[in-house]
Order: structure tokens, then C-alpha cells, then sequence
């Protein structure tokens, strides 16, 4: 074999590896799979330790390959260094190929759809290098609904999960119960919503998802009320009231993005819901190169300046930090003048945010602050913009007053 030949075939073959590893790859079987679903996966080079799996689900019309494209799950997932699932659905379960979530036999506990979905999470528990403990689901329209399905009837399964454009657990049992919930006619009170759950789960005396909701103001595909709903339920079956805690008109001073977070009696977040202006039926995503964008736009996928799955990640707890807020975890009340900072980055703006009772003195957009106590703590958080105007990875630390 000429010198020649050989670096072409090893060319070719190192060229096919790379361009493998940013694939989604089918694995089969993996269980008995009740629901006649794909398992496609991705899993990013040199996973060296126990790490996350996302589970994500595709809306209509899409597939796997589509979804993973248009939000951009797999850029963080080489980043951050965690597995991404997503289950595709085929045509014929489907012929505009959703998950039936409307569907009575596909909203049961180890029966179609849903079995099949938690046959592909234990097979890659079993032969992939996954930290059972963070697992999470998310996913668009007739995926989101799918996902609300998933987190009530395995809510031991996930740690947090989110629904993009989709509706609470059994907003319909039937193809013409589903039209009318995705106009949003659907309409209960929070404790009828989570007795649905309830129900479903008698014996279950553990902790449920906490959920991320994205949905834009003009869906006209799934009405914005499933969102509403939606919060109704997931609020109650957390054992807290439908009334917001936090609300920000702009957020990270964009425009378009509200947000409204609810929170339990630990004033621990339980619900973030993201409300989308000027949207329709689409995952908002932000295309570019920092880190905290990504996405690509198409039917389903509408550039906002805002890039939802970043945000579902950091939600949900597995995107590294650049960088650590260095002072006091643990301070007595009424405590002055403590110092809180970061590595400074030349041409950096820092936006700090600190919770009630704990006041900023003097200069609040270096890397460092001052800061004065009352007698309750929280956590303290730090945004950085780097000088070509990347936002850059979101960082907080939890201070205690004693």
C-alpha cells in the first residue's frame, strides 16, 4: 500500500470518527418497547465520570436529527459533559408524527409511549456512564405535553423537566378532548389539576420535578391558557399557591422575555415560567458563538435574542460555571461592609443581584461588592457581559445569616 493510500484511508477514517461523534446515534432494542419508539442519543466525546442525561422530545412534523439542530442541545452537551435522549416517534403511531398525548393508553405508568420512554432511560442507566440522580426532560408542543405526561407518572425518574409550547398532565383523554384543550378551553383549579397527578401516584410520597415553562403570547397551535394551567398544577402538586413570587417584565433586559418565577414555603424555586412576546408556536432560541447561544432557526425555532435551552439547562443545574463568587457563606445578622466578587475580565459589565435585606454599597457593576446585612440571607448572584457583548455564564452563591 503506497504512503498515499494510506493517509487517505487514515483521512477518511479519523474524518468519519469526528463527524460520528456530533451524530445522533440509533440504539436497538432496549426493551420490549410498548410504544414503538427510536431511541436516538447523543453522546459526547471522553465522558470521563457519572454524568446527566436530558431527555428530549420532538414536537410534529419534526425528528430527532431536526429538534437536535433547531435547540441546540448537543452544543451544551459537549460543553458541559452530559448525554442527551431523544426519543423520535414514528409514522405509524402518528401521521404527523406527535407523541399521543392525548391519548389515555399513552399517559400510564409503564404502557405505551411512556413505557417505551423509560425502557430507553434504563437501558442508558445501565450501559452508559449516567448520574441517576439528574435526569431531566423537556420538550416542544406534543413533546412538551409528553414531557408533562413523563414527570407525573415517574416523578421519582427526574429531578426537574420542562414544557415548551405544550399543556398540564391529562388536559385531554381523547383526540377531540385534545383539540379543545390546545385552544385553551381546558380550564380547572390548581387542586383539581393536581389531584390528576395525585391520582396517579397514591403511594408516592416523595419530592415531584420541579418544571421550566417556555411559551410564546401568540400561540395560536397551543393556546398560551395551557401554560397558565400548567403552572396551576405543577404549583399545587408542589403543595404551594398560584401566586407569583418574583416577576421581571425584561428579562436579562430583553424585551420580549418575561419572566415569573413561584416559589414553595422554603422559598425554593419550583416553577420559572418564561413568557415569550411576539412569538408563536416555537422554541426562542439566540444564534451565535458565546456560550450562552446556539440554537438554529426553522419552522419551529424563532431567533429571540434568547436562547431557552441555555436557560432549561441552567435550570436545571448542569451548566459549569467559567467562574466562583468568593466571599462569606455564613454571616451573623446585621453583619457590614463584606466583600463578594469575581475574576475580573477587562471590559466586563457585572450586574449583581442580591436578595431581600441584603444591600449593595457603592459601585454595583464591578467584579466586587460591598454589601450589608439584615437578618435574612439568600443567594447572591453575579451576571457578566465580556466586552464583545457575550453574556456570559450566570453565577450565584447561597449566604447564610445566622
Amino acid at each position: 500500500m503506497t504512503s498515499l493510500l494510506k493517509f487517505i484511508l487514515s483521512f477518511l477514517l479519523l474524518s468519519s470518527v469526528g463527524f460520528a461523534q456530533d451524530e445522533l446515534q440509533q440504539i436497538r432494542p432496549f426493551g420490549t418497547n410498548p410504544g414503538n419508539l427510536k431511541l436516538m442519543l447523543y453522546e459526547p466525546p471522553n465522558i470521563t465520570e457519572k454524568s446527566p442525561l436530558v431527555v428530549v422530545l420532538h414536537g410534529c412534523t419534526q425528528v430527532a436529527k431536526t429538534c437536535a439542530e433547531q435547540t441546540g442541545w448537543n452544543k451544551l452537551a459537549k460543553q458541559h459533559q452530559f448525554y442527551v435522549l431523544y426519543p423520535e416517534q414514528i409514522i405509524l403511531n402518528n401521521l404527523e408524527n406527535c407523541f399521543n398525548w392525548y391519548k389515555e393508553k399513552d399517559q400510564t405508568r409503564d404502557k405505551g409511549e411512556p413505557g417505551s420512554i423509560k425502557q430507553m432511560i434504563d437501558y442508558l442507566k445501565k450501559n452508559k456512564n449516567i448520574d441517576s440522580t439528574r435526569i431531566y426532560i423537556i420538550g416542544l408542543s406534543a413533546g412538551g405535553a409528553m414531557s408533562s405526561i413523563m414527570m407525573s407518572v415517574y416523578p421519582e425518574l427526574f429531578d426537574k423537566g420542562g414544557v415548551i409550547g405544550g399543556g398540564p398532565y391529562k388536559a385531554a383523554e381523547s383526540a377531540v378532548k385534545g383539540g379543545a384543550s390546545m385552544l385553551g378551553i381546558v380550564a380547572k383549579s390548581p387542586e383539581n389539576w393536581g389531584d390528576l397527578i395525585r391520582s396517579e401516584n397514591p403511594h408516592y410520597k416523595g419530592d415531584y420535578p420541579e418544571l421550566i415553562v417556555f411559551h410564546g403570547n401568540l400561540d395560536y397551535v397551543v393556546n398560551i391558557n395551557n401554560a397558565n394551567q400548567l403552572v396551576k398544577q405543577w404549583t399545587n402538586i408542589h403543595q404551594a399557591d398560584y401566586k407569583e413570587d418574583e416577576h421581571y417584565e425584561e428579562f436579562m433586559r430583553n424585551k420580549d422575555v418575561e419572566l415569573t418565577v413561584y416559589k414553595n414555603n422554603k422559598q425554593q424555586d419550583i416553577v420559572r415560567y418564561y413568557k415569550i412576546k411576539n412569538m408563536a408556536h416555537a422554541v426562542a432560541i439566540d444564534t451565535g458563538s458565546c456560550s450562552t447561544q446556539g440554537g438554529k432557526t426553522g419552522m419551529f425555532a424563532v431567533d429571540k435574542n434568547f436562547h431557552s435551552t441555555f436557560w432549561a439547562a441552567h435550570f436545571f443545574g448542569i451548566i459549569k460555571p467559567t467562574y466562583q463568587i468568593t466571599g462569606e457563606t455564613k454571616v451573623v445578622h446585621e453583619a457590614t461592609n463584606l466583600t463578594y466578587s469575581i475574576t475580573a475580565s477587562e471590559g466586563s459589565y457585572y450586574s449583581w443581584k442580591t436578595p431581600s435585606g441584603v444591600w449593595i454599597q457603592g459601585e454595583a457593576h464591578s467584579n466586587s461588592i460591598n454589601v450589608n446585612f439584615d437578618y435574612a440571607g439568600g443567594f447572591i448572584e453575579v451576571n457578566e457581559t465580556s466586552k464583545n457583548g457575550c453574556i456570559e455564564v450566570p453565577c450565584k452563591i447561597w449566604v447564610e445569616v445566622k
